[in-house]
């Protein structure tokens, strides 16, 4: 044999040698072998390169296989029967090839498999809008998320989805509109988010939904208003947000449930928030729910539900806020409930509540804020309140709340803020407690009296008494703990003794008497840790001496004395004995 023959032969030896390496090298066993050729592929071929020379029948996991990733090419031959695992495989990609005959009998999580990659349904959706409808998925358990903020629309009508458990966010914010009225859902237990934010409106209107517990959030902010009248829902315990919204408009539904028994559910929380139902609940058997939370929040329902039964019930913040409802809810067992906040705000209720036992209610900031109430408390027991912050602000309340125990409340800033008609008698309260007055009476028409207040532990008491029509005594209060106390009396006709007054601690004197009448004997006050004074007395009728003050030494320390006093309300020679 020549030596050009010998070299030769060699070099065809060689060559099947390399044909022999990469065919194994396209035979990967492991996930972490397929995701290297994959990317070797499109690093040299570009994203719509075919792939179908991989061999990835021994391959059981393509979770995250393609997830953001740009490919688009071909892998419509790959034989994925042994493939367990497909989550989140084609998450947030922009394929949208042809897979139609994959074989995917044994998959069994399919979870988010055409979904987005963040909760936060970020821009990284799929745009995966193929036909999978001869897709065997009967051995599938989980398809929570899979076409999550999604393009798909495709038919998936037959498929057997029997094995399934877990639906959640399966087509929330997806384009999905398609026939599914045939599925059976019989072993699915969590329906969470399913069409939240979604463009479904099909029938559903037979499935069995006996074994699902968690509803929450299922049709929020979407346009289904289907027939779900005949469900069977009394396995759910979470209906939290079910009909409510999501970063969006409310839901549409306004279909009859009033024949559904929950009297499993124990969430209740957003249920209706800004929806467009007002169908008939009034028999519901509510009795072991323990949150109604912005339950009707800013919704159109005006129903009956006089008859619930609320005993369990520990959180109804904003349950009525900014919504229509004034229905009869006088006869509810609030005994258990601890969470009170914005609870009517800014709604139309005015309804009778006199009865109700607030005994264990901690928190009512900003319960009546902004609303139409008017109406009778006079005999609650709030003696376990500690917050009642802006509760009755911008309101119309003028009741009786004189007898009230408030003792354990620590703020009431901005407690009658802009309550134009309240000048109620709060002369016995006892606020020992209370560390914030921060605008409690700004705004109001209050002249009641305070002058036996124990405010000695408050800290704020900043625009407590402006704009309001306030005069009466406070000169006997012990403020030696209050740090601010600007605007306090702007705009008040401040008739005090305010001589004793305790000020070392205060730092701010903002506009305190801007605009008021004051004009008392403030000459001892020991401002020495007060570091702004801007327009204090500025248009008061304040003249006093404040010589002994050393304003020229705190003005070189940074002390803000802009506009101190108005023009002229000051004498020359007065101004500079205060500056030497």
């Amino acid at each position: 044999m020549s030596f050009f023959s010998r070299l030769f032969k060699k070099r065809d030896r060689m060559d099947d040698f390399d044909s022999m390496i990469a065919g194994l090298a396209n035979h990967p066993k492991r996930k972490e072998e397929l995701q290297s050729l994959i990317k070797r592929a499109i690093e040299s071929k570009g994203p719509n390169c075919d792939l179908n020379y991989i061999d990835v029948s021994q391959i059981t996991d393509m979770s995250y296989l393609f997830k953001e990733s740009e490919f688009n090419g071909d892998i419509s031959k790959w034989n994925v029967s042994n493939v367990k695992d497909m989550s989140s495989m084609f998450a947030g990609s922009e394929f949208n090839g042809n897979i139609s005959n994959w074989d995917v009998s044994s998959v069994t999580d399919m979870s988010n498999m055409f979904g987005c990659v963040d909760d936060d349904f970020s821009d990284s959706e799929s745009e995966f809008n193929g036909d999978i409808s001869k897709w065997n998925v009967s051995n599938v358990t989980n398809m929570s998320g899979m076409f999550k903020h999604s393009e798909f629309n495709g038919d998936i009508s037959k498929w057997k989805v029997s094995n399934v458990t877990d639906m959640s966010n399966m087509f929330a914010s997806s384009k999905f509109n398609g026939d599914i009225s045939k599925w059976n859902v019989s072993n699915v237990t969590n329906m969470n988010n399913m069409f939240g934010e979604s463009e479904f409106n099909g029938d559903i209107s037979k499935w069995n939904v006996s074994k699902v517990t968690n509803m929450s959030d299922m049709f929020a902010s979407s346009k289904f208003n289907g027939d779900i009248s005949n469900w069977v829902v009394s396995s759910v315990t979470d209906m939290s947000n079910m009909f409510g919204q999501n970063f969006a408009d409310g839901s549409k539904f306004k279909g009859d449930i009033s024949k559904w028994d929950v009297s499993s559910v124990t969430n209740m929380s957003n249920m209706f928030e800004e929806s467009e139902f007002n169908g008939d609940i009034s028999n519901w058997d509510v009795s072991n729910v323990t949150r109604m939370y912005r339950m009707f929040r800013k919704s159109k329902f005006s129903g009956d539900i006089s008859k619930w039964n609320t005993s369990k019930v520990t959180d109804m913040e904003g349950c009525f806020s900014g919504s229509i409802f004034n229905g009869n809810i006088s006869n509810w067992n609030v005994s258990n409930v601890t969470n009170m906040r914005s609870l009517f705000f800014e709604s139309k209720f005015n309804g009778n509540i006199s009865t109700w036992n607030v005994s264990r209610v901690e928190n009512m900031m900003k319960m009546f804020y902004g609303s139409s109430f008017t109406g009778d408390i006079s005999n609650w027991n709030v003696s376990n309140v500690k917050d009642m912050s802006s509760m009755f602000a911008c309101s119309k309340f003028n009741g009786d709340i004189s007898q009230w125990n408030v003792s354990k409340v620590t703020n009431m800033e901005r407690m009658f803020d802009k309550c134009e008609n309240f000048d109620g008698d709060v002369s016995k309260w006892d606020v020992s407690s209370v560390t914030n007055m921060e605008s409690m009476f700004h705004g109001t028409t209050f002249s009641g009296n305070v002058s036996n207040w124990n405010v000695a532990n408050v800290k704020d008491m900043s625009a407590m008494f402006s704009a309001s029509k306030f005069s009466g005594d406070v000169s006997k209060w012990n403020v030696s703990k209050a740090e601010d106390m600007s605007y306090m009396f702007w705009g008040c006709n401040v008739s005090s003794d305010l001589s004793q007054w305790e000020v070392s601690h205060v730092k701010d004197m903002k506009k305190m008497f801007m605009k008021t009448t004051f004009s008392g004997d403030i000459s001892k006050w020991n401002v020495s840790n007060v570091t702004d004074m801007e327009s204090m007395f500025q248009e008061s009728s304040f003249h006093g001496d404040i010589s002994k003050w050393n304003i020229a030494s705190k003005w070189k320390q940074g002390t803000k004395i802009t506009d101190m006093f108005a023009e002229g309300q000051f004498t020359a020679d007065e101004i500079n004995a205060l500056f030497n």
